[in-house]
């Protein structure tokens, strides 16, 4: 069934919120409705130990601030190692959540926010380090009006070129069948940062300013505890993981505003579990989320056509592969990668 989200005045341009305005009030004294809004930490853990020891370092000094109330949850998908005793150590109040085998990103992240008590929840990427204190920010950003049921901490690379690599990766408009026609049939790669992808990817405006945006990645995301368990949280069709957060803030659009709020930083690396997967296995599970997601959303006859788009884009790159750089290894995996995505796409099934 195709779901609509209601088109609201503000959701394709830049609004004035002013991250200053709310700095004489109460920390939750509008947005949020609670006086004294406390925030719980969701972090979703596969094979991640070094990544998430370094996120829990970041946390540990500002976990014991007075204001906001901080709490910590981790939900482990089976990995093969786990860091229990060293997580505890960096974070005694932790809250510790171990699957026998690996729920997936979305299933993992509802289990601790239905587990967490505070009225935010962020959800954190194991791969994010905290900017200074981005916490008193984050609930500034929900005592803004007209109140948000999310806010979106800006991401930053974590060295070299990563800033602008984070630019473009952290914000889009949601997806559309010109959007998928340009990627899959390489024109933005040919043609980078065009003006459609520049729109699209929020690249003209004004990073230092809030402004509303229709979807955020979830490598650091914060929404009102509320809003998330009133929608179901994510939708856990969207396994392993991969468009469960564009799934996601299509329906935290008819709860509010999603801001973008540059105040709140968090450095983040990317790309950690699909380098763990593999190519291989990361794009097949990608794109059968895409067309899952094109179903749900835009209906049978706009799902046929990506899913052609989808296959042309996998055949022109199965027949450039002999060109591509790097091993003949590398070669291989691309090939893989782009065959297993092509049976996805003419499979008619996600």
């Amino acid at each position: 069934m195709r779901q609509n989200v209601p088109r609201r005045d503000g959701i394709h341009k830049r609004v004035g919120y002013d991250p200053d305005a709310s700095s004489g009030r109460r920390p939750g004294s509008r947005g949020t409705g609670l006086s004294r809004p406390s925030i719980s930490v969701v972090i979703v853990c596969w094979n991640c130990g070094e990544e998430l020891l370094r996120c829990a370092s970041s946390l540990a000094p500002l976990a014991a601030a007075a204001e906001p109330a901080l709490e910590v949850v981790v939900v482990d998908n089976a990995s093969t190692t786990f860091p229990g005793d060293e997580l505890r150590r960096l974070l005694p109040a932790v809250r510790i959540m171990l699957n026998e085998h690996n729920r997936g990103f979305g299933p993992a992240a509802n289990q601790g926010a239905a587990a967490a008590a505070g009225d935010i929840l962020l959800l954190l990427n194991p791969d994010t380090e905290a900017v200074g204190n981005p916490f008193p920010a984050i609930v500034r950003a929900f005592a803004s009006s007209p109140s948000p049921a999310a806010v979106a901490p800006a991401l930053v690379g974590l060295e070299g070129d990563g800033a602008r690599a984070q630019d473009e990766f952290q914000l889009r408009r949601f997806p559309t069948l010109a959007r998928a026609a340009r990627e899959l049939l390489l024109v933005d790669r040919a043609w980078p940062r065009n003006p459609w992808l520049r729109r699209e990817r929020y690249l003209d405006e004004d990073r230092t300013r809030p402004f509303e945006v229709e979807q955020p990645a979830a490598a650091a995301l914060a929404v009102r505890r509320d809003v998330f368990l009133s929608l179901g949280g994510f939708d856990e069709r969207f396994v392993p993981a991969w468009f469960e957060d564009v799934d996601l803030c299509r329906r935290l659009w008819r709860h509010g505003p999603v801001l973008f709020w540059p105040e709140a930083r968090f450095a983040h690396v990317g790309g950690v579990a699909a380098r763990r997967l593999g190519h291989d296995h990361f794009l097949p599970m990608y794109y059968r989320n895409a067309c899952r997601y094109w179903r749900l959303h835009h209906g049978p006859g706009s799902a046929v056509t990506f899913r052609a788009l989808l296959a042309a884009g996998m055949l022109l790159r199965l027949l450039l592969v002999p060109w591509l750089p790097g091993r003949s290894s590398s070669r291989r995996i691309a090939a893989r990668a782009f065959a297993r995505t092509l049976a996805v796409a003419l499979g008619g099934r996600d």
